[in-house]
Order: C-alpha cells, then structure tokens, then sequence
C-alpha cells in the first residue's frame, strides 16, 4: 500500500507541477527570424509565427498562434505600421518585445542627434528639410525593412543588445556570432555591387512596392509597382493607367510574388514584349539558421539579374 501511495505521490509530482518554460524566441515572419538566427546560432532556437506562403499584410492569427506568444519570452516583430494586427496582441500578451521599425526610429534619432551636435544653427535648418523630405519619399520602404542591408545591419545591432539581456550568459556568443553576421553582410554587398553592375540601367516593375530599400541601396532601376497594397484589388481604370505607364517606360521585366496570384500582372502585361521573373520578400523555402538571410538576399538579387540580363 505504501508502495502505491509513494508511487502515486511521484505521478503527481510530475502530472501537476507548473511546466518549466523553454526558452523562446518568436519572430512574427521568416525575413526576421533569419536575422534572429544569425545571431541565437548555438544560443537558442527561433520560431516563425506566420506559415510559409502567408502575408503580414492580410494576416489573421489563430488561438494557437495566440497561445505562442504567450509563452514566448521575446517576439521580435516589424511594428505596427506592418502588422497593425500585432500591435493589441503583443500588449495584451506582456511579453517582451523588440518592434525593428521602432528600432529604426531610435537609431534615426541617435544620428540626428549626434549630427546636430556637430552643425551650425542655420545647417541645422537646411538638414531638418532635406531629412523631412527623405522621410516622406522612404515611407514605404520602411514597411519592409528588411529587404534593406543597411537596415539590417542597424537592427541586427539593436536586437543583439536586446538578446544578450534575455541570455546574459550567452553574451560572448552572441557578440561573436554578430561579428560574424555583419562581416557575412559586408561581403555580400560588395559582390553584389558587381553582381548588379550591368544591370542597374535596365527598368523594371515590381508586384508591390516594398523593394525600395534594396532598390535604393544598390542604385537599381525600378520604374513602377502595380500595387501599394497587394490585399486590395485596382480598379478598371487604374488597370488601364497600369498598362499605359507600362507601355510608355523602358520596362525590361516585371516581377510577380508567389503570395499572390500573378493574375493582374497577366491582364496588365497581356500581348507585350516583357520578361517576367519573382520575387519573394518572404523568404519562403529559406531555413531558419546562420546564413539563411544572406542566402535569402542572394536569391532576390539572381532574379534581378536573372531576368535582365539580355
């Protein structure tokens, strides 16, 4: 009988004790899981809140993508400009979070502010309307941060910081493996400038425009976009302003994503002489480890070339 009663109490030692937590880092899409992974390589694993071949941009989360967050202990994300669908989960989840668009914002105040140090009361007037005018052009290429090398850089930087407090004895590695992260980048922007050297004239389209800190990055051509915001369907007209602003400029390529369906690029391109290529700024099919963000950036710039290049 004390055998049974002893054994019993151990079952239940182990049925109702509070579970321990693993360590978990959630990155709400693939793009920053990739950077995460960078530096967590050999630290801890990384988790992809939304599934291959989904979009932030029509997203809705289940209650077992709610339950992730939950028990997470970081969700790195893009910000709410991105994923206003995240911006109350996250709050009510009150777990600890790192938004890269904020981070970008804290970086673009840090320079700002050491910039002013250094000028004049009257250049400080002149680069206050220079930086306010950037900001209106770049406002659409910070949605997709991302896709940019510098902002990854910054970022990788940041989210670095925010790691080495979530694993304070790991911080040794994750300095090395940001080290060795940032020289990966450094390499691959310097092949890839000769990579896209003669191809930087030639014009092209994108499905929606999200490319312009990659495209503003390394100087290349893009001519137009179909579409601000791939969820909402153009109408007629625009379809027919679509076709004239195609026709009319040195369009070589245009490139469709595999998230969504190439139909409107088929309507538009009907009948003209125009390659076509893809491009995913989603990373899909790329693994979650070190080298994954490079591999995903390289993959974007072959389609560039691929599709124009003679």
């Amino acid at each position: 009988m004390r055998t049974f009663i002893r054994g019993f109490l151990i079952t239940a030692l182990f049925v109702f004790a509070p579970a321990v937590r693993a360590e978990t880092v959630i990155a709400s899409i693939k793009p920053v899981s990739l950077i995460a992974a960078e530096l967590l390589d050999g630290v801890a694993e990384v988790d992809t809140l939304l599934p291959e071949g989904a979009s932030p941009h029509d997203f809705s989360l289940r209650p077992s993508d709610r339950r992730r967050l939950d028990s997470a202990n970081l969700i790195i994300w893009v910000g709410a400009d991105t994923e206003p669908y995240l911006q109350r989960v996250i709050a009510a989840a009150q777990v600890s979070a790192i938004s890269w668009q904020e981070s970008a914002e804290e970086h673009a105040q840090h320079a700002d502010e050491h910039e002013h140090e250094h000028e004049h009361e009257h250049e400080h007037r002149e680069s206050a309307a220079v930086d306010e005018g950037s900001h209106d052009e770049h406002d659409h290429a910070a949605l997709h941060p991302w896709l940019s090398p510098e902002s990854a850089e910054h970022f990788s930087e940041r989210l670095a910081v925010k790691l080495k407090e979530l694993f304070p004895e790991s911080s040794a590695k994750i300095d090395e493996n940001e080290a060795k992260f940032l020289a990966s980048l450094t390499s691959f922007e310097s092949a890839a400038q000769v990579q896209l050297a003669p191809v930087k004239e030639r014009g092209f389209f994108v499905f929606h425009d999200a490319y312009q800190g990659l495209v503003e990055h390394f100087e290349l051509n893009q001519v137009g976009y179909f579409t601000l915001d791939p969820s909402r369907k153009p109408g007629a007209k625009h379809l027919t302003q679509l076709r004239e602003q195609l026709e009319q400029s040195s369009a070589q390529c245009v490139f469709v994503e595999p998230q969504y369906s190439p139909a409107l690029i088929d309507s538009i391109t009907r009948g003209l002489d125009v390659k076509r290529g893809e491009l995913d700024p989603l990373a899909t099919g790329i693994e979650v480890a070190s080298g994954g963000y490079i591999a995903f950036m390289q993959g974007l710039l072959n389609q560039f070339t691929s599709c124009l290049t003679d």
